[in-house]
C-alpha cells in the first residue's frame, strides 16, 4: 500500500471515530424527535389527594359486602384480585387484632372498617387502612396509608409512612411522625412533638388554640395594594410601626421590626427577621433562612430556600385566601395557625410555644 493511500485511510478512520459519538446529536438536530413536551402525569404531581382518589377506587368493590358486615355485625376476610388479602370490620373488631390475649404485632391485611373504631396500641398495619366511620388509632400504631371517611385521630407516636386522607378532621396527638402527603377536607391538627412533611387543609392547627383565636382571619389593610418596587442592594430594616407602601426585593438581610405593616411583598436574598405583630399584606421570600415572631399576619405564601421557623401566635393565609408555607426545614411553634399548605420538603417539626 502507497503511503498517500495509508494517510487518506488514517484520516478517515480518525474522522469516523471522531464523528461516530456525535451521530445521536446530529440525528435528533435533524429530526428533533425530543423536542415534545415530557408528558407529566399533573395530578400525581400536584394533587396532594392524588394516592387517595386511587385507593378509593381500588377498594370499591369491598363497600357493598362492607355494608353486609355492618348490618350482620360480622367481620369477613377475603382476597382482591391481585392477591392482597383484606379483613373487612362491620362491628368493633379490635380482638381480631390479638391473640392468645396479646396484641399482634403486625397486620398484613388491608383494613377496612364499617363502624366506629378504635384500634389497639402498638399494631403496625403493612397495607392501607379505610375507615368509613370515625377512626381513633391506639399509641404507636404504625399505618402503610390510611383513607377515612370522617374523623380520624392518630394515638401517641404513631407513624404514617406514605399518606393519610380525612373527609373530616385529620387529629395526630404528640410525637407523632407523618410523612409523605397528610390532607383533610376539614382541618388538621398537630400537637407538639409531631413531624411532618406535606399538609394540606381548609386550616391546619399546631398544638390546641382557642377557637376565636384559631378562626381569627389576619388583619387586611385598608390602603389598596401597592404597584411599585423598590430594589436595596444591601441590608435593610423596616421600622417599628412603619407602613410600607411598596414591593420590596433587597440583596442582603431584611428585618422587619415590632408592628411594621407591609402592604406588598417582600423578598430578601440574606436571612429574613420578622419581629411580633407584623403584618405583612404579601407574599415573605427569603433566599436563605427566614424567622417570623410571635402574633403575626401574613397573607400570602411564605417561602424560604434553606430552612424557617414560626412563633406562636401567628396566622397564614385566611379562611377566604388559603396560602403556602414551604422551605427544606420548618420548626412551628404551639399555636399556630395556617390556611393552606404547609410543605417541608425534608423535615418539619411542631415545638412547644417560644
Amino acid at each position: 500500500m502507497s503511503p498517500a493511500l495509508a494517510t487518506v485511510l488514517l484520516v478517515l478512520l480518525a474522522g469516523i471515530v471522531f464523528v461516530l459519538p456525535l451521530l445521536p446529536a446530529l440525528i435528533e438536530l435533524r429530526l428533533k424527535r425530543d423536542a415534545y413536551p415530557l408528558n407529566v402525569i399533573q395530578q400525581y404531581s400536584g394533587e396532594i389527594r392524588h394516592f387517595s382518589y386511587g385507593f378509593r377506587i381500588y377498594i370499591e368493590a369491598l363497600l357493598e359486602p362492607l355494608e353486609k358486615c355492618v348490618v350482620s355485625g360480622t367481620a369477613l376476610k377475603g382476597a382482591m384480585p391481585d392477591g392482597d388479602e383484606y379483613l373487612l370490620l362491620g362491628n368493633a373488631g379490635a380482638a381480631l387484632f390479638s391473640s392468645a390475649g396479646k396484641t399482634i404485632p403486625n397486620c398484613s391485611s388491608i383494613v377496612a372498617t364499617g363502624v366506629d373504631m378504635v384500634l389497639p396500641d402498638g399494631v403496625t398495619f403493612t397495607k392501607e387502612v379505610y375507615a368509613a366511620n370515625k377512626l381513633m388509632s391506639g399509641k404507636k400504631n404504625v399505618f402503610r396509608a390510611l383513607l377515612g371517611e370522617k374523623d380520624i385521630h392518630l394515638g401517641r407516636a404513631s407513624t404514617i409512612n406514605r399518606w393519610a386522607h380525612a373527609v373530616g378532621a385529620l387529629r395526630a396527638g404528640p410525637d407523632c411522625e407523618l410523612h409523605g402527603r397528610i390532607s383533610s377536607d376539614c382541618e388538621i391538627q398537630l400537637d407538639s412533638g409531631c413531624e411532618f412533611q406535606r399538609l394540606n387543609a381548609p386550616r391546619i392547627a399546631l398544638g390546641h388554640l382557642k377557637a376565636e383565636a384559631a378562626d381569627a382571619a389576619p388583619k387586611t389593610a385598608e390602603t389598596s395594594l401597592p404597584v411599585d418596587r423598590r430594589l436595596v442592594e444591601e441590608d435593610l430594616e423596616i421600622k417599628a410601626g412603619e407602613v410600607v407602601t411598596t414591593n420590596i426585593v433587597t440583596r442582603g438581610r431584611l428585618h422587619i421590626c415590632t408592628g411594621a405593616r407591609v402592604l406588598g411583598s417582600v423578598k430578601s436574598n440574606r436571612h429574613m427577621t420578622v419581629d411580633a405583630n407584623v403584618s405583612v399584606e404579601g407574599s415573605l421570600i427569603s433566599a436563605s433562612t427566614m424567622h417570623i415572631g410571635r402574633d403575626c399576619r401574613i397573607s400570602g405564601p411564605i417561602i424560604a430556600e434553606h430552612g424557617m421557623a414560626i412563633d406562636t401566635g401567628t396566622r397564614c393565609g385566611s379562611p377566604q385566601t388559603p396560602t403556602t408555607v414551604t422551605a427544606p426545614t420548618i420548626e412551628i411553634a404551639d399555636g399556630v395557625v395556617v390556611f393552606g399548605t404547609v410543605w417541608a420538603r425534608t423535615e418539619g417539626h411542631v415545638v412547644p410555644q417560644r
